[in-house]
């Protein structure tokens, strides 16, 4: 069975089509997916044969809560043994909530499994196709990391296959209205540099044309939750006796994360021993968004440094962020006016129109085109 490293090329990928035995094939009627399993939220993408899918849950925050013992009958909205999403966030104070993954990996096979079963209710919820699928995986995952998350997916996929998610992302800008139909200089498949800031990693990735190798490859866990444990800490050291949960801080930080110069407010009203009160965590925000901006730029640097000087202009031309964390205000223009103020000229940083769909739309449009040959049985 060929494996995933065998796609050479992205070009094989748009272009090749899935075998059809002439009596038709289990392939013919499965359903095809590109999945985006993150630390924070989890995505899917469907088609059925070729034809789009649209679903209005597309988009899952990746928790699961239990519901906590003693609760009183009627207090859920239903007397299942678990809620998920959006949903168990809703009721998160009669809940023990756990997330299904950390640090972009999964920690609790059992319970990540109970996850996407869930995604596969939401995906199919007749239950009467089978579904083949593309799963992204974080930069560089270790065999072992890969088996973890095929393991996740037993029963839930039919078939399987695993790419790194910053080439997923590069995949799915294709489709993007901001690079959609742009000239071949900033074709985010052929020359780019990713820079995909999760909850619980970033990844770097560059592509060039063809499936990315480790070498192309840069992941560390300083990443979206880095940032809140920051802004946690700088919290609590400013006003201790303000207590916050980790889903208020996520909250606070996604709508006031800003970097720069510049200082902003982040006006917040919070109740300190039972009294409301406004406060400012504007410096606060600020500082903690800045963590993540040293280890970026080295990370950017070191890949421009395994470039060849026939592709490094092209590579820095088109440096696309993309991920929750490019949503942090500024930060791409900060990151690109540092590169520049350290000589990289022409460096030119992008976020796409549409970054929460970008590797599941990626894995979509590999699964379409996937031979039946290439893909693998979850185990």
């Amino acid at each position: 069975m060929a494996k995933t490293d065998e796609m050479k090329s992205t070009d094989q990928v748009e272009s090749g089509r899935r075998s059809r035995a002439s009596g038709g094939s289990a392939s013919d009627v499965a359903l095809r997916v590109g999945i985006d399993l993150g630390t924070n939220t989890s995505v899917f993408q469907v088609s059925d044969d070729g034809r789009p899918v649209n679903h209005s849950k597309d988009c899952v925050l990746s928790v699961v809560g239990f519901p906590k013992a003693g609760i009183i009958p009627g207090i859920l909205p239903t007397d299942t043994t678990a809620l998920f999403g959006d949903e168990a966030i809703e009721y998160r104070l009669h809940l023990d909530l756990r997330w299904v993954l950390k640090d972009g990996f999964v920690d609790n096979v059992e319970l990540c499994k109970l996850f996407t079963q869930h995604m596969r209710k939401l995906i199919n919820p007749a239950g009467d196709r089978k579904i083949w699928g593309v799963v992204g995986a974080p930069a560089n995952a270790s065999p072992e990391r890969q088996k973890e998350i095929r393991g996740t997916m037993v029963g839930v996929l039919d078939r399987i296959v695993i790419v790194p998610e910053p080439f997923l992302a590069a995949m799915g800008l294709r489709d993007d209205p901001g690079f959609k139909g742009k000239s071949a200089d900033i074709d985010p498949t052929k020359h780019s540099l990713i820079v995909d800031i999760g909850a619980g990693t970033t990844d770097l990735c560059l592509v060039r044309g063809y499936y990315p190798t480790q070498e192309d490859q840069i992941s560390f866990s300083r990443a979206g939750n880095f940032v809140d444990d920051n802004l946690l800490r700088g919290i609590q050291r400013r006003y201790p006796d303000i207590k916050l949960s980790k889903v208020t801080v996520t909250q606070l930080k996604e709508k006031h994360s800003y970097v720069g110069t510049e200082g902003r407010t982040a006006p917040v009203k919070l109740y300190v021993d039972g009294k409301p009160k406004s406060l400012d965590f504007g410096e606060i925000v600020r500082e903690a968004c800045e963590s993540i901006v040293p280890d970026i730029l080295q990370g950017i640097k070191d890949l421009l440094a395994r470039c060849d000087s026939d592709s490094i202009e092209h590579v820095l031309k088109n440096i696309i962020f993309t991920g929750g964390g490019s949503e942090i205000s500024g930060i791409c223009e900060r990151v690109q006016k540092a590169l520049r103020d350290e000589g990289y000229d022409v460096a030119t940083t992008r976020k796409p129109a549409d970054y929460k769909r970008l590797v599941a739309r990626g894995g979509l449009k590999i699964a379409e085109n996937v031979r039946d040959d290439q893909w693998q049985v979850p185990f």
